[in-house]
């Protein structure tokens, strides 16, 4: 029997491959393609919940285009704060689709933030104004930085970001990493409010929330928003938009069932994927109100794992790892 071997990467080797935005977006409309055809294997996530408002969630996935196939399992903790510990963990495994072996097993925690973001950003590309200058984000965490940078890269005249946090430090920092990174004119909003009102694009980057935070009435004619915690930060102003976009109904659907999103959206839905083939227009016109709450695919993280795996090999990244070396198991 031949030795079976897997590479192993950690969050700073990943980060150490730099992977940009820019490189990742092609690989995200491709699986998106993939998607609208039909031709992935992507069943709903299963998950288990461990503590309140937690979850552990596996997400396997088969990209037939690409021959990627593997699984993520990632945890939502909001109070590891406590535990000096990130929000959002977990790992990754690619697999061999000829032999089904394991390939590689990675941190899933970069890969998570940047398909979300990037996931937001070509939603962008087909949905927000082409002239869309102002975004306001709520939540000043790894999410609403990630977007910051994502958004930066689909929008040509984006040039402010108004960001709006519960913690005053939190927007200062932000304030500080965001404006070094992109050079966007950072502007620290008292309130959700303020934060909403005459932005173009509205992002909310929240956590779990009692009630909704965004009014309808705030919104400027013409907005494209992101809902990050399943449309819960929007409520029934989700409702008085023009499209309701998603990138798979068919997971967007259980999460309405839980209460996540107003049921009625299955009256005005469309995946993105409809966009990226040519089948369906994003935005018509500048005066409509489009919403996007993608709930996330496996196949993008699997996608950009297989980005990553790929970057590691040609770089001679990583650790090789033995999984096992005789046939013979009986002891």
């Amino acid at each position: 029997m031949k030795n079976v071997d897997l590479l192993y990467l950690t969050q700073e080797m990943i980060l150490e491959l730099g992977i940009s935005m820019k490189e990742i977006i092609p690989t995200i409309e491709q699986v998106l393609k993939e998607h609208e055809e039909g031709s992935l294997e992507i069943p709903p996530k299963p998950g288990i919940h461990p503590q309140k408002n937690t979850f552990i969630h596996a997400m396997p996935g088969f990209i037939p285009g690409m021959q990627v196939s593997g699984i993520k399992w990632v945890s939502g903790f909001p109070d590891n704060y406590k535990h000096d510990l990130p929000q959002i963990m977990g790992v990754l495994i690619l697999n061999d689709v000829e032999t089904g072996a394991p390939l590689a097993i990675m941190d899933c925690r970069w890969i998570t933030a940047v398909r979300t973001s990037v996931m937001s950003a070509v939603t962008a590309k087909y949905c927000a104004r082409e002239d869309a200058k102002v975004a306001g984000i709520i939540g000043a965490g790894i999410q609403g930085k990630f977007h910051a940078l994502a958004l930066k890269e689909v929008l040509p005249q984006l040039n402010t970001i108004k960001i709006f946090d519960i913690k005053e430090e939190s927007m200062d920092d932000y304030a500080k990493v965001i404006s070094e990174k992109t050079g966007l004119q950072v502007m620290k909003a008292p309130t959700v409010k303020e934060a909403v009102i005459d932005s173009d694009v509205v992002i909310t980057a929240t956590q779990r929330l009692k009630k909704p935070i965004i009014e309808f009435e705030w919104l400027k004619r013409g907005i494209f928003g992101v809902g990050l915690e399943a449309g819960r930060a929007w409520g029934d102003a989700i409702l008085r938009m023009d499209k309701f976009v998603t990138d798979d109904w068919e997971q967007t659907k259980k999460f309405a069932e839980a209460g996540g999103f107003p049921k009625e959206v299955e009256d005005f839905y469309i995946e993105v994927g409809k966009f990226v083939n040519g089948k369906r227009k994003g935005r018509e016109n500048d005066q409509e109100n489009i919403i996007a709450c993608n709930v996330g695919i496996s196949a993008l993280d699997l996608a950009i794992a297989n980005m990553v795996y790929e970057r590691a090999l040609d770089k001679e990244k990583g650790m090789k790892l033995p999984l096992m070396e005789t046939e013979n198991i009986i002891l």
